[in-house]
């Protein structure tokens, strides 16, 4: 659940949580457990690399640990119980003693009220943060993450960056790959039903997916790219899409609140709360345009072009991954843009021709062997053995 900070309920949600959590700490010890014993999943939502291990476990774990997902929101809590998924609410008194009976809790971004577990316990925690940052981090960034039993990461240069930029202790980082990019590596998505869910026909030929990264740390930064109006851009992606007869699909970041853009006929708005699964959108599209948006690098996996808009990046902490590891066409201005996209489209030999090498090279960096659609399983093997102690 993201947190409105000026919702009361979102508070009172909190405190709740901090007051069970907080019991079962204390109860803890006094509780029988055994070896084991199940695995908590928390974060905003049940979906990206959470959800990848989860399903794991339900689809293909054997003689291993329950794998239950936490959350404090109790309208998504029954979203997820309808759906007959293994969830807990975390507001809910009779779910102390199963919180306290935990091994392992495993996240994928901040942990609020957890921390006092975190500080005052011996479940181990487990970080599979949401992404391979361009975005510039510190160590202060992850002093939380700090005193985790574990971080798992993609490969042996995010394990250097961790280390040498963000503070971590190397024993604990582990290069196990993001289990959510098992789905992209083998292609396990029906693409067309994909295309279905999104509004899209299958009378279509190829897609765009325009997916730009939220404001970040400047608060007056402008979505769309080069100092245009969403009229304008939107307009100059309308006019190729009529002439070649493509779709476009705008993904909007989790924090970024934007408005639909249905008057146009090629263009489809899938915000992140409407369409949490990134990896299937990811799947349905065939060029992808983006700016810092670490969706590129998840993008890289399915060997298809990429255009990177060249605008200023909004980190205050400059770049952890820097403009070098941008793999595809950049472009400058809009023209540069739509002429890039329709060379993707009508001649994809000629983006390959000149960035298929550096794709390889920059892929490999990022993942090395673990980009093989086994990641998941190799996650549930380490949560395994954390869990039996």
């Amino acid at each position: 659940m993201k947190i409105d900070t000026k919702n009361p309920f979102h508070w009172l949600y909190l405190v709740v949580f901090s007051l069970n959590t907080l019991a079962a700490a204390i109860i803890r010890p006094f509780v029988r457990r055994k070896s084991g014993g199940p695995v908590l999943l928390y974060g905003h939502k049940l979906n990206s690399n959470l959800k990848a291990v989860y399903d794991f476990s339900r689809n293909g774990g054997e003689n291993g640990p329950v794998l239950w997902f936490l959350t404090i929101d109790p309208v998504y809590y029954r979203e997820l119980k309808t759906a007959g998924e293994r969830v807990m609410l975390a507001t809910a008194p009779s779910n102390i003693i199963k919180i306290s009976r935990c091994e392992v809790i495993v996240s994928d971004h901040g942990l609020h009220a957890l921390k006092i577990l975190l500080r005052f316990s011996n479940i181990r925690f487990v970080d599979v943060w949401h992404g391979i940052p361009f975005k510039g981090f510190d160590a202060d960034d992850f002093r939380t993450q700090h005193a985790y039993s574990e971080v798992w990461l993609t490969s042996a240069l995010l394990k250097e960056l961790y280390a040498t930029r963000f503070g971590f202790d190397r024993s604990i980082l582990h290069a196990t790959g993001y289990a959510r990019t098992d789905v992209l590596v083998n292609k396990s998505a029906d693409r067309m039903a994909i295309r279905e869910k999104l509004g899209i026909t299958q009378s279509r030929g190829k897609v765009v997916l325009f997916a730009p990264t939220w404001q970040q740390d400047e608060h007056n930064r402008n979505l769309f790219p080069f100092d245009t109006s969403a009229e304008k851009f939107f307009d100059a992606l309308e006019q190729l899409c009529d002439r070649l007869s493509v779709a476009c699909v705008f993904r909007t970041h989790l924090n970024t609140r934007a408005g639909d853009n249905s008057c146009y006929n090629n263009i489809f708005y899938a915000p992140h709360a409407a369409f949490p699964d990134t990896e299937e959108i990811l799947l349905a599209c065939d060029v992808l345009v983006c700016d810092w948006s670490s969706i590129a690098f998840d993008y890289l996996l399915l060997d298809r072009p990429t255009v990177f808009l060249d605008v200023k990046a909004p980190f205050k902490k400059g770049f952890s991954l820097d403009e070098s590891y941008r793999f595809g066409e950049i472009v400058a201005n809009l023209d540069e843009m739509i002429a890039a996209l329709e060379i993707c489209i009508k001649q994809p030999e000629t983006y390959w021709s000149a960035h298929g090498e550096q794709c390889e090279t920059i892929k490999k960096a990022l993942y090395d062997s673990n980009a093989d659609g086994r990641a998941a399983s190799r996650c549930y093997k380490r949560l395994k053995r954390l869990a039996s102690g």
